[in-house]
């Protein structure tokens, strides 16, 4: 809501500036002064200020016999309430995220055998191991920081992580964020993963780059992107009391999945317990803790990686 408020700051001046241009333009006309050049004028109304332009044009009654302006200054008015709204409600529906509680933010702590570096894409979990390294993609609308005992945990048991934070908790405003960590770090063996939303913008970043991954991880989540091809290996998890996830959606893309692929069911998880966030609206009521859920995920994962 922060940005929102910097935004709307932004653009008010914006257009008090293109408002205040048009008439003091409207004055130097009537006093035969030099004017302020078209192009500025409408540069202004390009630049976010189409509605004080606007009600320059009509306050003033400056450039309203111009055709350019009586076309372009609504065109991007139109353009800009059209922009704003759409960014205003993306704010509004994300802004009230799932937060990660306590036992995720010390996760994010380094401990005596995973190093855990905040980097430009999120954070770098370096643990004992050299060859694998796993980049994941949180779920919708939850913070990233939320998988962080997750991935501590993988990193421990020898599969570097990558957690990456995406813009408005939403992993396909950043599906291809991946690539910059594939061209910053050096491992033998690269896999994709993510859960829910984040698992299927993953599946599609995986997709596109099957000839640099050796897999992916999905958990509480599926492919909408054919990820068959040689060599390259998946791992599906779910837990058996799941609330959110489509099964319908998850059985008809299966077949995007490679023959070989291992579907493991974790009885008694749900939903939420891959992150530390909380119950998640409409999820399973879980029969199984968070700790021993994760524990199967990780557990799970590493022999998937192993073989």
């Amino acid at each position: 809501m922060t940005v929102l408020m910097i935004v709307a700051a932004v653009l008010a001046v914006v257009n008090v500036a293109a408002f205040s241009a048009y008439g003091i333009d409207k004055r130097r006309a009537r006093l035969g002064r030099w004017r302020i050049p078209e192009r500025t004028l409408l540069l202004l109304a390009a630049l976010g200020g189409a509605l004080g332009a606007r009600l320059g044009m009509g306050v003033f009654h400056h450039k309203t016999q111009k055709r350019r302006f009586r076309i372009l200054v609504p065109l991007f008015l139109v353009i800009q309430l059209l922009a704003f709204g759409f960014y205003a409600a993306l704010v509004i529906y994300t802004s009230d995220s799932y937060q990660p509680d306590k036992t995720a933010e010390a996760a994010l702590e380094s401990s005596d055998t995973v190093a855990v570096t905040q980097i430009r894409q999120g954070w770098y979990f370096d643990g004992p191991g050299t060859e694998s390294a796993l980049v994941f993609y949180p779920g919708g609308k939850v913070e990233a920081q939320a998988y962080a005992e997750l991935l501590h945990a993988l990193a421990e048991g020898g599969v570097d992580c990558f957690l990456v934070d995406m813009p408005f908790n939403l992993a396909f405003f950043g599906v291809d964020k991946a690539a910059s960590i594939q061209d910053a770090y050096d491992f033998d063996q690269w896999y994709m993963g993510g859960h829910s939303l984040g698992g299927v913008a993953a599946a599609s970043y995986a997709a596109k780059h099957m000839d640099q991954l050796d897999g992916i991880v999905l958990l509480a989540s599926y492919s909408v992107d054919d990820l068959n091809g040689e060599g390259f290996s998946a791992l599906s998890i779910y837990g058996s009391d799941d609330g959110v996830l489509n099964r319908s959606s998850y059985d008809e893309n299966l077949a995007n999945l490679p023959d070989a692929a291992v579907q493991t069911v974790i009885e008694g998880g749900n939903h939420a317990q891959f992150g530390n966030y909380g119950q998640q609206k409409n999820d399973g009521d879980a029969a199984v803790s968070a700790e021993e859920q994760q524990r199967q995920t990780v557990d799970a994962i590493l022999e998937f990686v192993e073989s």
